[in-house]
C-alpha cells in the first residue's frame, strides 16, 4: 500500500510529459531556421560512413552554416577520421570549412573502434582523392573554444560522435555552459543499446564525457537509438543516389552498399541513419513528432550498464526518510528536465530528404 502514492504521481507525471511533448513539438517548430536566417553550427565527428553521410546532409541543407567540423576517434582512430573529413568537405565543394583534429582517446576507457561496420578506411572502403586542404593548426577543443567564445548564444553543437571533444571544451572553458544555446546529439538510447544491452555505441565509447556534457546545464536534444531506428535506408533507395548524376549521391549509394551489407549480415533489413537524424533534427525539428523532456544522466559504474543513458522519464524521484530500522517514502520532488528525446520519429519524410538532398548537385558556399 504504500507504494500506491508513487504509482498515482507516475501516471499524474504521464500526462504532464504528453503535455508537454505537444507543447514542446509547437515552440520548436517556430524554431525552424531558414535559408535567410541559418542555424550555426559546428559539426563533431567520428566518420565514419553514417558520418560521412551527416556531414554531407549539413553541407547540402541551406538552413545550416557550418562554422567548423572538428573530429574526435570513435568509429575511427583520429587521424584517419581527419583524413577522411578533409575528403568530405572536398567531395561537397566546401574547401572553406574548418577541419581540426581532436581527441585521440577516450576520457578514462580505452578506445574502441568500428572497422567491422564501417570499412577499414571508415568509409565503406570506397577511396576519395587525396585530399588537398590542410587541417586548422588548432586543436579541435580550441576550435570549439574560439568559436564559441567569438560568438556567445550563437553557435549550436552537434556533435554525432563520442563526447570527447565536447567534453574536453566545457572542462577547460566551464563559460561555455553559459554561452551554447544548445547541443543536439546522436548517441543514447531509452530502448536498449547496440553497443551493450544497456549502452549506445556513442556514449558507451566515452561514458565520463557524456556525464560532464549532460550534467553540464546545456539544452540538449538526444537522437537516441530510439529515433534512428525509426529512419532506415534500403536498397531501394540506392539506385536514385547512385544515378543522381551528382558525385556525392553516387559516394553516398557506394558506402551506403557496405553499410546496408553490414546489417544483413546481422540480420536486419536496411540501416539506421543514426548521424544524419541528429543533422537532420538541427534544421528540421519537425522531423520529431514527439519530444518528451526527460532527465538523463550516464552511468560510469555500473558492470552491465556501463554507459547507459539512465532517463528519467516523470521528472520525479522519491524521497525517503530514516525511521529506525527502515526508510519510509515521504514525498515525490521534481526534477528539471535536461534533455529532450525524440521519442516518435517521421522517418519517411526524413529520409525522402536524405535522399532528396544527397542526389541533388553539391551547394555552392
Amino acid at each position: 500500500m504504500k507504494r500506491l502514492p508513487a504509482l498515482f504521481a507516475a501516471l499524474l507525471a504521464v500526462g504532464i510529459a504528453a503535455d508537454s511533448q505537444a507543447d514542446s513539438q509547437g515552440s520548436m517548430a517556430a524554431q525552424t531556421p531558414t535559408a535567410e536566417n541559418p542555424r550555426r553550427i559546428i559539426l563533431d565527428i567520428d566518420p565514419g560512413i553514417d558520418d560521412a553521410m551527416a556531414v554531407l546532409l549539413a553541407t547540402q541543407s541551406p538552413e545550416l552554416q557550418i562554422e567548423a567540423i572538428t573530429v574526435v576517434s570513435g568509429n575511427v582512430i583520429v587521424d584517419l577520421g581527419a583524413e577522411n573529413a578533409l575528403k568530405l568537405v572536398e567531395l561537397a565543394g566546401r574547401p572553406d570549412i574548418i577541419v581540426a583534429k581532436g581527441a585521440k582517446y577516450p576520457l578514462q576507457r580505452k578506445l574502441i573502434t568500428a572497422q567491422s561496420i564501417h570499412g577499414k578506411n571508415g568509409l565503406g572502403d570506397v577511396e576519395l582523392p587525396a585530399p588537398s586542404k590542410k587541417l586548422d593548426p588548432r586543436h579541435a577543443v580550441q576550435v570549439i573554444i574560439d568559436i564559441v567564445n567569438a560568438n556567445p548564444g550563437e553557435i549550436t553543437l552537434v556533435p554525432v560522435g563520442p563526447l570527447t571533444n565536447i567534453a574536453l571544451a566545457l572542462l577547460q572553458d566551464p563559460t561555455l555552459r553559459e554561452k551554447v544555446p544548445e547541443i543536439i546529439l546522436m548517441g543514447g538510447s531509452v530502448i536498449g543499446g547496440n553497443a551493450s544491452p544497456a549502452a549506445e555505441a556513442n556514449i558507451y565509447n566515452d561514458p565520463e564525457a557524456a556525464k560532464i556534457v549532460f550534467n553540464s546545464g546545456i539544452p540538449i536534444t538526444m537522437v537516441g537509438l530510439g529515433a534512428t531506428s525509426q529512419a532506415k535506408l534500403y536498397r531501394r533507395h540506392l539506385p536514385t543516389l547512385a544515378n543522381s548524376g551528382s558525385p556525392i549521391g553516387k559516394f553516398v549509394a557506394d558506402i551506403s552498399d557496405f553499410y546496408i551489407s553490414f546489417s544483413e549480415r546481422i540480420g536486419f533489413e536496411g540501416s539506421d541513419l543514426h548521424d544524419p537524424l541528429a543533422v537532420g533534427m538541427a534544421f528540421d525539428k519537425t522531423f520529431a513528432k514527439k519530444l518528451w523532456p526527460m532527465h538523463i544522466d550516464v552511468e560510469t559504474k555500473g558492470e552491465l550498464t556501463y554507459g547507459e543513458t539512465v532517463a528519467n522519464r516523470y521528472l520525479l524521484v522519491e524521497s525517503v526518510e530514516d525511521v529506525g530500522d527502515h526508510y519510509e517514502i515521504t514525498s515525490f520532488p521534481k526534477v528539471e528536465p535536461n534533455a529532450e528525446v525524440p521519442t516518435v520519429v517521421d522517418g519517411d519524410r526524413f529520409v525522402a530528404t536524405f535522399v532528396e538532398r544527397l542526389s541533388a548537385t553539391p551547394r555552392k558556399p
